[in-house]
């Protein structure tokens, strides 16, 4: 898939649709092709699972009744193998029960039988949408790594290693964090190491500098932090 198409047209995709009538699965992959998808159409669970293993889908259909099987058991599986595919849910039997349920499995849509040619443009559109997203936030993930590397922090003297430790420590706490030391001592890159460590990691981080050393300017900065998070969590 090229996340760079032109708006309001999604790149051609490759989609599985999964659906053990015969009709259904002929009308949705004619549609889907006259789109310009790429498509692979089975019947049952077995051949959607060996399908999904031959080759990459960036998209699936899937039926909420397949014979004796249940559609829903198989979306964890298809997620298992690839766990960027983008699941549609496709049913005759459209309850608010079964939507719950497959958004709670890992669908991104879920769509009543029958459907119209503008609602499954719609949801590939929206599965487009996602997964050009997902692209650029791995492209930009990249970028951040090879601009801040990880910071070694291997050292021989036991200070410093106590220190390092007791900092991996923290991390993985709720704790509110305050380092101290000269200007120079590398605080900033302690500070976001600590962030990288945590299970904050993938989320912003700020830090802030305090302008000298004396306690009163701590408060300005520890406080109104404590006050937002009180208000956060009342």
């Amino acid at each position: 898939m090229n996340p760079d198409s032109s708006a309001g047209k999604a790149a051609p995709l490759n989609i599985l649709v999964v659906d053990d009538e015969v009709n259904v699965r002929r009308v949705l992959s004619l549609a889907l092709e006259a789109d310009g998808h790429h498509v692979a159409g089975v019947g049952n669970v077995a051949d959607a699972l060996a399908e999904n293993s031959r080759q990459s889908f960036d998209l699936a259909f899937v039926d909420l009744r397949l014979g004796v099987d249940d559609g829903l058991d198989l979306i964890p599986s298809l997620l298992a193998a690839a766990p960027w595919i983008k699941v549609i849910v496709i049913t005759a039997y459209a309850s608010i029960d079964t939507a719950v349920e497959a958004m709670r499995r890992g669908a991104l849509d879920y769509i009543p039988k029958p459907f119209t040619p503008a609602q499954i443009r719609l949801a590939v559109g929206k599965a487009f949408a996602l997964r050009a997203l997902e692209h650029k936030l791995a492209a930009l993930q990249d970028d951040l790594g090879r601009a801040r590397p990880e910071t070694d922090f291997s050292s021989a003297e036991p200070v410093m290693q106590r220190a390092v430790a007791l900092a991996r420590q923290a991390a993985e706490s709720e704790a509110t964090i305050l380092l101290c030391g000269e200007n120079g001592t590398g605080k900033t890159v302690l500070a976001r190491a600590i962030h990288g460590w945590s299970r904050r990691a993938d989320k912003p981080m700020a830090s802030s500098p305090a302008p000298d050393s004396r306690p009163s300017s701590w408060k300005r900065i520890v406080r109104p932090r404590q006050r937002r998070l009180h208000r956060r969590r009342a």
